[in-house]
Parts: structure tokens; sequence; C-alpha cells
């Protein structure tokens, strides 16, 4: 245990560069994921074809009056995942937030599932209410753009926690 401590005291810069490293990459392919297509639907024998975006597909879902999964999808894979960007940013510059415990503990529950499931599932839901003989759909490079984005912030979060256990 006592090695491990030296170790990260002798090593605290590397650490930082890595989480701030991933922290960054994570942005950006979460940045992607937003402005790239997620999905590609052909009609009719290819002739119309359609990009589908991530933001396209929340204003889909109110169009199409579905509220609940419009607002699900709006605040799991866009407003939450803001606020975990910026209380990252804030533990990885080591601000110290009032109530931080709480912001921490909220983030923590948030972390476990937010982004990448609900994601999967609205990918689901989306191919389940296009999917016919006619319409194709294919899943394109904004897909595996956020699901990176989501891994990475998840490193990045566990390297920090590592860092926080064992520098106290």
């Amino acid at each position: 245990m006592r090695g491990i401590y030296n170790f990260l005291i002798m090593n605290k810069s590397i650490f930082k560069i890595s989480i701030i490293s991933l922290y960054a990459a994570s942005l950006v392919f979460f940045v992607l994921g937003l402005t790239t297509p997620i999905m590609k639907t052909a009609m009719f024998l290819g002739i119309r074809q359609q990009k589908i975006y991530l933001t396209n597909s929340i204003q889909y879902f109110y169009e199409e009056g579905e509220w609940f999964v419009g607002s699900l999808l709006l605040v799991f894979t866009i407003i939450f995942p803001i606020l975990k960007y910026g209380i990252t940013l804030l533990n990885i510059l080591e601000i110290n937030i009032k109530k931080g415990r709480l912001i921490e503990y909220f983030t923590e529950i948030i972390s476990k599932w937010a982004m990448l499931d609900v994601f999967v599932v609205a990918l689901v839901i989306i191919n389940m209410k296009m999917e016919s003989i006619i319409i194709v759909s294919k899943l394109q490079v904004g897909t595996t753009y956020f699901a990176v984005s989501i891994l990475l912030l998840m490193l990045c979060l566990a390297v920090l926690k590592y860092i926080r256990d064992y520098s106290q």
C-alpha cells in the first residue's frame, strides 16, 4: 500500500496529464457524436436517403407526440452528459463545490447507466419505428463516436477515483 502511495506521489503529474487527455478526447468524441450522423436510412430502393443525427431523433419524437421518449433522450443523452462533463472538469481541476459530496454521489449514480444504455435503447426504438421492407437503416460513425466518448469518460472517472482513493 505504501508503494502505491509513493508511486502516486512521484507520478501525480503523469496521472494528471492522463486524466486531462482522457477527458479532452472524450469531450471531442461527444461533440462528434452529436454533430455526425448516428444512422442513415434509405427508402424506396435507395432513391430517398436520410441521415439521422442524435438531436434530430429527439426532435422527431417530440414532433410525433412521443414526449416521454423525447424527454428521456434529451435528459440522458445531452443534459446529463453535459452536467457530468462539467462536474468531472471541476474534479480534475480540484475545485471544491459546496455540497460536493452530494453532487459526486449523484454523478456516480448517473454514470453507471445514463448515457450508453439510453442511447442504445434510443437506437433500437428508432430502428423499430423505421424498419420495414421498404425502409433500411444502417448505423453511422456518430454512433461509434458517442460510444467512445462514454467509454473514455468512464475511464477518466475511474483513474480520477483511483488517484483520489489512494492519495488520501
